[in-house]
This record gives C-alpha cells, structure tokens and sequence, in this order.
C-alpha cells in the first residue's frame, strides 16, 4: 500500500483528498496540495493546510483538550493561529504543549529578523512523508498559545474558575451574536459546576 494515494470523495471530485503517512499516522489533505517544485512533485502546507494537520493531530493524540486553530492570508504573507487548553480554560501541561508546538512550527518556513528588517528562510522546515515525499512548509508565521482563544467558552471558564475574576468583568465585551453565545454556554457550564 502507498504512503501517498488519493480518495475520490464525490463524482465532481470537489472533495478530492490525499492521504498522506507521517510518523505512523494517516493525515488527509485536498488534493489541491500536490504541486510542481523544482522539477519534482511534492505537497504545498500552505496556511490552511498547516490548519488541517494541525487539528487532525490534535484529534489524534490530544482529544482531551480544546484546540482551537485558525489561518489567515494578508498582503505579503499567512499566518496560522493555535489555542490549546484545558476543558475549563486552564493551560495544558507544558510536555503537551510544546508537542502540539512543535507539530505546528514545522510549517513555518522562517522568521522575521528585526535588526536587518528582513524576512529569512530557514534552511529546513517541512516533512517529510514516512515513504520521503517532500512536504513543503508554506506558512509565513505561525503562533501556538497554552491558553484559550479570547471569545471562547474557555477564555470565560478561564478568567473565572482560574483568575477568580466575576463571571459579569468576564463577559463584559462578549456582545457581539458569537461572544453572547460564548457567554451563555458558560454560564450553563458554571451553573451547572456550582449547582
């Protein structure tokens, strides 16, 4: 059996995914990632790809935390977005934290070198496949947090069963549709852990 092969998931192929081996563990990516580089085929992890993997890794080894992953595209780069957590906001221990870090930086293709004002790639970032297809780093900055996501369920659980900060200072900019949503889920959850 190959390492990397694809699934056709619709007649219209939208939904095309391949299925790619790293360290013993099955990830799926759209189709869409294979690419031409340098006369060779290899995967393209761009923003949203990176995102994928992440959140299938987490699944994988960590589903007893929140794990909250977002990417963006701007004018001149991407960027991908990690919050990891503990069910009732508090931080995951650091062992666990820095797994799930480290999974992600990978994607990193380099860094910000703020005394020459210049963006530098890194000699090697990416994967590669358990059969050794390149997978090629495409995000420009990544960010993995050990707490919760600022609107979230979590960041209220947060600041008041760990911070001991009133649940009413907690929620006080939580107006918008999601943040009240928020607010009312963890009110539910507070009640329900008091009561």
């Amino acid at each position: 059996m190959s390492y990397l092969y694809s699934v056709i998931s619709d007649k219209d192929m939208k939904n095309e995914k391949i299925k790619i081996k790293l360290q013993n563990e099955i990830y799926e990516l759209p189709v869409k990632s294979l690419r031409m580089w340098g006369g060779s085929q290899m995967i393209y992890v761009s923003h949203a790809e990176a995102s994928l993997l992440v959140r299938q890794f987490a699944k994988k080894f960590f589903p007893q935390y929140v794990v909250k992953v977002s990417s963006q595209s701007f004018s001149g780069g991407n960027s991908l977005d990690v919050y990891v957590s503990t069910k009732t906001g508090s931080p995951i221990p650091q062992q666990d934290y820095e797994t799930i870090s480290n999974f992600a930086n990978q994607w990193e293709y380099g860094k910000f070198n703020g005394m020459f004002d210049i963006y530098e790639d890194y000699e090697e970032s990416g994967a590669k496949t358990d059969n050794g297809f390149e997978l090629k780093a495409g995000v420009k900055y990544v960010h993995v947090n050990n707490r919760p996501r600022f609107g979230t369920v979590e960041s209220i659980l947060n600041s008041v069963l760990n911070e001991g900060v009133p649940f009413e200072i907690a929620t006080k900019y939580y107006t918008d549709s999601v943040g009240r949503v928020a607010k009312a889920k963890a009110e539910l959850m507070l009640n329900k852990m008091v009561g």
